[in-house]
Formats: structure tokens, C-alpha cells, sequence
């Protein structure tokens, strides 16, 4: 196995042992208890006299972990893994790419939890859902315990006691809004002692899927917020939801989708919004606060979209993951929106929230005393993870790249859906497993209607339901099944794992197994060329469909480049060229969206701190 080669000396050196590491893996040691006290004794007493520079203790103390790992029930861990470990030790970032053997990514994660509990460093283990923190807890629990380390994993709603005595494990698994909300909460609290006893204490944060989580959780920041008081906003958000029936978009205005829905008002729309302005309350006809209702009114008519965004549930709306029906505890829209959907749906409007505290991703991670983490692809956040986190990333040298095969020639979107349901079919009925994904759910649903209409069948992990997601796409590699996935069920990190490795052949490990291969199917392009990487990562072969009419390329393609439908359709590379550049630009708008919320964020804290409220 060979590391990257832009890897720094001293990282070579330390993960380069690879007669150690394979040593490890191969089962040459044994577990018992007394070795295990004393490879932790030794790896403690290395760390703290500054004598493990070159990993040979960390190395040594592994050993002692995969010995434990093969008698805790959990088989051997394989030198990638083991690596990862080392690396996550040392304080940096691993692209790992796809890690099929058994436990996959979360056992490396664990394995270098260990490794900073024994060298006397509690651990915070960040996960994209409370489901995969309860389930890694709970996985690991026997390795956590044949090593002498306690572990908990926090969930929602838990009391005050219940949530102080888990804190008060060697490693804890939460997610990252979690851990925002305990912090923001002990900030918050009156008495001194009961701010202590839930603070998030612990050196090291260690975040498994560092490019779900980074991309995701850190586009919003985490609030407390209190009720507030309507007062005129009543008024003023139902008269503006009138008034906004007589503007036209493209005339009057456009909106920004990326990176977040701004509305641009035209000469001409803000002269008829002027007068229109009239029928506001008069505090609401200030420019500013005029454009900010009115731009809460037209995105809850033009962008919102039940269902997709938000839910109506006993008369109250409630916020939706992109088409994941599920509540999402803790979380607001800005000032006036949620009204502005209130007034569409025809509900009752509720009073504004009133934001205490708040805090984001890109502020709290660093805090940490090492920050570190492990993602399948982290292709195109080197650089955010180095200027915001001080995160140096290494990468693994894993299988080669899925490349999938690009099928462009489509007009628009009823052919491409027409020939990707002609696709699914004939591989079906050859037998092969496929995955099939979409970046919006409205998408995928309208596959599986064209599907049913063919009766073929199909699995679908909806993100409703964790727990049957994973149960789902557990089975996706059965020969002639066909899974569906939404976008936030790989977003929370249930993926596949194939039951064997096309690329090792007959030497690959016995415990293996030999089951079929995932075909995976895109039916558009992700947001970035890495989510597109993520997604393949778990397959033996692929193919991504494409059209003119893509909402990426109208949406993140410049304005001025025009749109050669016929040609797109002809020229298989003028159309992958201008889904590179759609994919780089809608990257780059995101990683500037979430660098400008940074500054804000930093800003704000320093602004709180001169204050004496920090």
C-alpha cells in the first residue's frame, strides 16, 4: 500500500512501517488483558515525554488494538485501516476512498479513539446522525471495553443528569449540532455548576465523514432561539404575500440559488414595488426591511415546495431535509420566512423567534486541542480544510477512481428519463444489482413512478427511517435488485458495503465473502464532482446521466456562456466540459458561502467577547 506522496517526511516515516502494520494485521499478537494495560501504560508514558515522534509506540500500542478487535468478535482490522488509524493519531485529515473491508471507516475511527484515550486524551466522536453515533456506540461497545475506555453516544432530549453522566465517558459519539447545541446550552445556563456539568469537555474531536459533515452541518449555523413577540410582522408578511401575486420574475426580479436564495429586484421591480410598498404597514416600507419581507414572500411562493422543504403537520409547518420527511429538531428559517409559509398554507402565523445564542461548525471544531477525521473524498476541500480547520490532509492510496460512463445525449428531461428507466430494465433483467441516486428527491420519485409503470420493482431508502435505510441498502448488492436512494440517506452516511472487491480478485480476504457487484446509476450530476466520487466509491462499475435541460448546468453555469442544446446532444465532451465547470463553480460558491459564514460567525464572537457577553 502506498500513502500520498505529498505526504510531509515525518508522515511517510510513521505510517511507512509496513512490515509493523501488516505484523498487526496479520494476527501476531494476542489479546490479553495484561498486554493490553501495558501497550497503554507504554503508548501514555511515550506521548507525554514527547518520545513517539516517529509513531513506534502508537505503532506497538495498535498491535495490542487489532488483537482486540479479533477477540472482541470484530475480525482483523487490514493495514489501510490500521493506517488510517496512525494518521488520525498524528492530527491529520485521511482521504480514505472507499474502505470495503468489514467495519469500513468506523472501525479506523475507533481504533485511533483508542489510540489518543491511551495516550491520556478524551475523545469526541462527530457523526452525521444520531442513528450513526448510537449504532457505532454500540458496535465497538465489546472493543471499548476489552480496552479498559468508556464510551456513550448522546441523543436528543436527554435530561440534564443523563446528558452529564455521558459526557463523563473516555469517548463520546454525538453529532456535530449536538455538540453546538450542549455548548450554546451551557453558555446560556444561569448557574455556574450546571453550565460545567454539560459542557462538551474532551481535547481531541474526531469527525467520520469529514466531507458529509464539513459540507453539510457547516452551511448553517446552530441557534438557540427563544419565542418572541408578533407585533406588526402579522400584517405586514400577509399584505406582502398579496402584493407579490403582481410582480413577474425576469421582469420584476430573479433569484440567486446559489450559494443561498437571494432575490434581485430590477429597475423595474423596484419601481413597482415602491408604489405596491403602500399597502405595507409604515414601518415595513424602509427599503431594507421592505426587500427582506417581500424577498420572505416571493422565495415562499417560487422555491419552497411542500414536501420537499417543509411539512404541514397539525396546523404547524415543519422544516424538511430536502425531501426527507422527517422533523429536524432545533432548527429556523431566517426572520420572516416560516410566516411567509404560514400565509401560503393558510395557517396561523406564529410568533418570530428571537435568537439568543448562537454558534457555527467552522468556530467550534478548531477549539479543540487536535481536530482530525476521515472522508471517502475529499476532493476539492484541501484548502478549506487547511485555512479554516489547520487540518493537513493525507490521502490513502485505495482502488483506482471509478470513472463512470457519461451518457449525455438527451435532449431534455423526459428523454433522459425515458432511456434511464429503458436502462434500469435491461440490467435488471440481466440480473445486476444497481443503486440507483438522485440529487433531488422530486427526481427520484418521478423514476420510481416510471418504474412501477414498467412494474419493475424496486427498494427505496427514503431517510425516514434510519435504521430500514441501513437495512436496505444492506441488501442492494443481491443479484437483480434495484434500490432507489435519496440524496439525505447517503448524506447521513448509510452506505453500501459490497460483500467483495472487484479489484483484489481470488487473494482478496476470506472473511469477504463473494457477493454480487453494485452497478450504480446517477440519474444527474451532484452539486460536486466529490459527492459524484462518494457515491461511485461504493460501486464496481457506474454510468451518470445528463441534458441540456439539468437545473446544474442552468444554475451554476455563468450566465453569459450560452447553452448549445443541439450541440450538447452531439458533442459527448463539449458536455462533459460544461459539467466540470458547472460542478467546479457550484463547489466553489459553496465553499465561499461557508468561508463568508466563518468570518461572520468570527466576527460575531469577537463582537460578543469586547461586549463582555461571550
Amino acid at each position: 500500500m502506498d500513502f500520498d506522496p505529498r505526504a510531509p517526511a515525518e508522515l511517510r516515516r510513521r505510517v511507512g512501517r509496513q512490515a509493523a502494520l501488516a505484523a498487526c494485521a496479520a494476527g501476531a499478537f494476542q489479546a490479553d488483558p495484561a498486554l493490553l494495560t501495558a501497550a497503554r501504560t507504554r503508548l501514555r508514558r511515550a506521548v507525554a515525554l514527547g518520545q513517539d515522534a516517529d509513531g513506534s509506540a502508537a505503532t506497538d500500542a495498535l498491535a495490542a488494538l487489532a488483537a482486540a478487535c479479533r477477540a472482541a468478535g470484530l475480525g482483523t482490522p487490514s493495514v489501510r485501516q490500521l493506517a488510517a488509524a496512525l494518521l488520525m493519531h498524528a492530527g491529520r485529515a485521511v482521504e480514505s476512498g472507499a474502505m470495503r473491508e468489514a467495519g469500513g471507516a468506523p472501525l479506523a475511527v475507533a481504533l485511533a479513539a483508542l489510540l489518543h484515550v491511551w495516550s491520556g486524551r478524551r475523545c469526541h466522536l462527530v457523526r452525521a446522525s444520531d442513528y450513526l453515533a448510537g449504532r457505532d456506540q454500540a458496535r465497538f461497545a465489546p472493543l471499548f471495553a476489552l480496552c479498559g475506555v468508556s464510551a456513550a453516544a448522546l441523543e436528543a432530549d436527554l435530561g440534564e443528569t443523563e446528558l452529564a453522566r455521558r459526557y463523563e465517558a473516555d469517548l463520546v459519539y454525538a453529532t456535530g449540532r449536538q455538540l453546538l447545541s450542549d455548548l450554546l446550552r451551557a453558555r446560556l445556563a444561569a448557574d455556574g455548576m450546571a453550565a460545567a456539568a454539560c459542557r462538551p469537555a474532551a481535547e481531541v474531536a474526531l469527525v467520520d465523514d469529514l466531507d458529509a459533515v464539513l459540507a453539510e452541518e457547516a452551511a448553517s449555523p446552530v441557534v438557540i432561539s427563544a419565542a418572541g413577540s408578533a407585533g406588526v410582522l402579522d400584517a405586514a408578511t400577509l399584505a406582502a404575500c398579496a402584493l407579490v401575486e403582481e410582480l413577474e420574475a425576469g421582469r420584476d426580479y430573479h433569484i440567486e440559488r446559489e450559494p443561498g436564495w437571494q432575490v434581485r429586484f430590477s429597475a423595474a421591480g423596484q419601481a413597482r414595488l415602491e408604489l405596491l410598498a403602500l399597502r405595507l404597514p409604515v414601518y415595513w416600507r424602509h427599503p431594507q426591511r421592505r426587500d427582506d419581507i417581500v424577498s420572505c414572500a416571493l422565495l415562499a411562493r417560487d422555491e419552497l415546495g411542500r414536501e420537499r422543504h417543509y411539512l404541514v403537520q397539525e396546523g404547524r409547518v415543519l422544516i424538511a431535509d430536502d425531501g426527507v420527511l422527517r422533523r429536524l429538531a432545533g432548527r429556523v428559517w431566517q426572520f420572516g420566512m416560516l410566516q411567509a409559509v404560514e400565509a401560503r398554507e393558510g395557517l396561523p402565523l406564529s410568533a418570530p423567534p428571537r435568537t439568543v445564542a448562537r454558534t457555527a461548525v467552522q468556530s467550534f471544531l478548531p477549539r479543540y486541542r487536535r481536530l482530525t477525521g476521515i472522508g471517502a473524498s475529499l476532493r476539492g476541500m484541501r484548502a478549506e480544510l487547511r485555512d479554516c480547520y489547520g487540518l493537513e490532509t493525507v490521502a490513502l492510496s485505495a482502488h483506482a477512481e471509478l470513472r463512470p460512463q457519461r451518457r449525455y445525449g438527451y435532449r431534455d428531461a423526459a428523454a433522459k428519463l425515458d432511456a434511464f428507466a429503458d436502462a434500469v430494465g435491461a440490467r435488471q433483467a440481466r440480473g445486476e444489482a444497481l443503486l440507483v441516486g438522485a440529487p433531488r428527491t422530486a427526481d427520484l420519485a418521478a423514476v420510481g413512478r416510471l418504474l412501477a409503470a414498467r412494474q419493475i420493482g424496486f427498494a427505496l431508502a427514503d431517510g425516514r427511517e434510519p435504521e430500514a435505510d441501513a437495512a436496505t441498502l444492506a441488501a442492494a448488492a443481491e443479484p437483480g435488485r434495484v434500490t432507489l436512494v435519496i440524496a439525505a440517506a447517503l448524506r447521513n452516511g448509510v452506505q453500501v458495503e459490497p460483500e467483495s472487491e472487484p479489484e483484489r480478485g481470488p487473494e482478496r480476504d476470506a472473511d469477504t465473502g463473494a457477493g454480487a457487484q453494485v452497478h450504480g446509476m446517477l440519474f444527474e450530476h451532484w452539486d460536486s464532482a466529490r459527492t459524484d466520487a462518494a457515491f461511485f466509491a461504493w460501486c464496481a462499475s457506474g454510468e451518470v446521466f445528463g441534458a441540456a435541460s439539468d437545473e446544474l448546468l442552468a444554475r451554476a453555469l455563468p450566465e453569459w456562456l450560452p447553452l448549445p442544446v443541439a450541440g450538447l446532444a452531439r458533442a459527448p465532451w463539449t458536455a462533459a466540459a460544461l459539467f466540470r465547470l458547472a460542478q467546479r463553480n457550484a463547489a466553489r460558491q459553496a465553499s465561499r458561502y461557508r468561508a463568508s459564514l466563518a468570518l461572520r460567525e468570527r466576527q460575531m464572537d469577537e463582537q460578543l467577547a469586547f461586549a463582555g457577553m461571550g
